[in-house]
This record gives structure tokens, sequence and C-alpha cells, in this order.
């Protein structure tokens, strides 16, 4: 450890180090893919950037924010009402739905919009038509869709060219499958009133949203940021750069060994980069409070996920991994040629429910055997 850093606090070396920020071959692909996808002049109004928790997503997106806003940077000097992007993070629901209203509050706070708890569209009606009923349930969709129309303009005023949404698949948190299929409706409209792109960033929950409507397959653009997988050599030597230049930066303040034991790192982290800088975020301060001598595998295993919640997270990227592979063309040309009903592969059609008092199909007895029962079988519908 060096004189000027051993003269640091605690506090000021994991924030050092949960800043440090490298390109590992992962996140180099997937950030050029991703800025291919936001900068495209055809580009789709929709971008879902996902990955497995835990793979780094909120900072490659925070990445693509910086290089647009570096971008837009003399057009905001010149015109400073101009806001060429805004960020919002998509808070979970209290109840069973995700709300709207809550969205628009969030996003016109942030961007300091004025006068946002008086925006109504009926403030009069009440007293000018005291008999006509309206009650708290009408007045508060009449607080959500007049901040919804606040939301359009302040977008079309600033000329806003992307809406980045973090934590994304927090929108598909709803009751209902209507209510699912009303997210989507709700993004396209925004896209559609204002031309802004959105760029929805969170875990595989968001390709759930592409199963309810082709209008968001055609409009949108997934972008994958994958965890390293170990089914791959190539990305067993990339992780082990990953371990490298994480190995480097944790032995500026305590020695570090974690190369020699790859494999354990990548089963613990589950070929995650988040999971695993979050990991050695840990280790790093029990290790300056504690004075170890060394950060290694015996010492990290203290602080490491226990498998079960490790099972959760790589069966969850499966899936996901799932959901993003391609069908053959035999597949398409099958359901082109012959339709849904009698395209192979394709789920049969619900059993037909019986009349109250109708049997199910079942064997019953027929004939006599020699102590006078029946014997044989015969099938009744």
């Amino acid at each position: 450890m060096n004189a000027p850093q051993n003269q640091k606090t605690t506090s000021e070396i994991l924030t050092d180090f949960t800043s440090y920020v490298f390109n590992h071959p992962s996140a180099l692909t997937t950030y050029r893919e991703l800025m291919t996808a936001i900068s495209a002049e055809a580009s789709p109004r929709v971008i879902i950037f996902t990955g497995p928790t835990g793979v780094g997503k909120s900072t490659l997106v925070k990445a693509a924010c910086n290089r647009l806003l570096q971008h837009y940077q003399a057009q905001m000097v010149a015109e400073p009402d101009f806001v060429p992007v805004v960020t919002i993070s998509a808070v979970p629901p209290n109840g069973n739905a995700f709300s709207w209203k809550d969205f628009y509050i969030r996003l016109l706070t942030d961007q300091h919009e004025p006068l946002i708890n008086r925006k109504l569209l009926l403030p009069r009606q009440g007293s000018l038509l005291p008999d006509h009923g309206l009650g708290e349930r009408a007045l508060e969709h009449s607080v959500a869709d007049a901040l919804r129309r606040a939301v359009e303009e302040y977008c079309r005023r600033r000329r806003t060219r992307y809406l980045i949404i973090d934590e994304a698949h927090h929108m598909l948190l709803v009751n209902t499958q209507q209510r699912l299929d009303c997210q989507f409706e709700c993004l396209k409209s925004l896209t559609i009133q204002t031309g802004v792109t959105i760029l929805l960033t969170g875990t595989y929950r968001l390709l759930d949203i592409l199963e309810q409507s082709g209008q968001l397959t055609r409009r949108s653009q997934v972008v994958n940021f994958p965890r390293y997988d170990m089914r791959r050599s190539s990305d067993l030597l990339s992780f082990r750069k990953v371990l490298g230049f994480l190995e480097a930066e944790l032995s500026k303040y305590i020695p570090t060994r974690l190369d020699e034991n790859a494999e354990y790192f990548y089963r613990k982290s589950a070929g995650c980069v988040g999971i695993l800088k979050d990991w050695l975020t840990l280790c790093l301060e029990h290790a300056l409070d504690e004075g170890v001598t060394a950060i290694d595998a015996v010492f990290a295993e203290r602080f490491a996920l226990k498998n079960r919640g490790l099972l959760t997270i790589a069966e969850e990227a499966c899936l996901g991994e799932a959901k993003l592979a391609d069908v053959g063309d035999d597949r398409l040309t099958d359901l082109l040629k012959n339709g849904v009903l009698l395209a192979r592969d394709e789920p049969s059609l619900p059993t037909r429910r019986r009349r109250p008092g109708q049997r199910n199909p079942k064997r019953d007895p027929v004939g006599k055997d020699e102590r006078g029962q029946g014997s044989g079988f015969r099938t009744a519908a």
C-alpha cells in the first residue's frame, strides 16, 4: 500500500473501489451494441436493455447516458431549455400494481417541474356540477391523466430525445393480464405523443412484455448484456481478465490473490461481474477493519452468497437466455403454411369442460365371475 492511499480512510478507499470502472470484454461488446441501437437514425422507439441481475447493466447505462450528454453538450449550452436525456428509476409498487401516477410524479419532480400537486384536469367541475357524483376515485384518475399530459408536454417543450427507465422490470408488476397489456400501451403512447426513444433497463423479466404484443416486437430492439458462461472457453478466459483487473485494484490497498482460484470466484458470482465486485467490496471493507494481511478465497468465503441464492440467480439467467434464443426457419415456415392450429410444436387446444352431471370416462365392470361379481371392463363416456 503506497503512502498517499495509506492515509485514506476506509470510507474513502471503498468509494474509490466502488467507483472503479474497467472495460472488460463483455461490457465493451455490449456497450458498442447499445450505443449503435441508441444512436441509429432509424432506431426503434423502444430499446430493451436486459441481462441477468448483477451483471452491470446500470453501470453501462450510466456510461451511455454520459456519452449522450457529451454529444449534445454544445446544443445544451446554446439552448438552456434543451433536455436531451431524462433518466428515472421505476419504483416497485406498494400495492398490487405498478403506479403510473407515482412514476409521473417522480419524473416531473426530478426535472424540477413546478406545481406538480396542482395538476388536475377537472379543478372546478366538482363545484359546478355538485350532483354529478365525482368521487375520490374519479379525482385520482383525473390527477393521473393530468400528470401524463404534463410529462408529454414536458418532453415536447424540452425537445427530449431519450427517456431512460432503470429497473424497468418493476413496471410489469401487475395483478392481471389486462394490466400487463396496458403497460405496453402506455409506453407506446408516450413514444407516439412525444417522439422520444425509450430505453428500458432491467432483468430478463422485461422479455415478458414482448410476448404480449406484436406491435411492441416490431417497434422494439433487444440488447442483451450476458454473463460470462463457463460452457464457453472464451468466456472463462475473459472472466480471468476481470479477476486480473480487480486483483490489481484491490492490491493497491491490501495484497490480493484471486486468479489462483478463478473457478471458485466464478462459481460464487455466477459469472456476473456486478455480483463479483459487490462481494469484493464487502471483503475489502472487512479486511481494512480487521487488518488482515491478504484477501484470498479463504477470506472471501466468509462473505460469499449462499449456494441457494446463487442457484436462483443462475436459474433466472438460464431461463432468460432461453427466451432470447431464436427459433429455426422451419418453425416459422411451418406456422406460415399451416396456421396456429395445425403447426407443429404448438400447444394443443384445451379439452372442453363437461356439462354438470356428465360422467368422466372410466371403465365399468361387466359380466360376472364365479362369485357373482363383475369381471371385465368396458369404457363409458
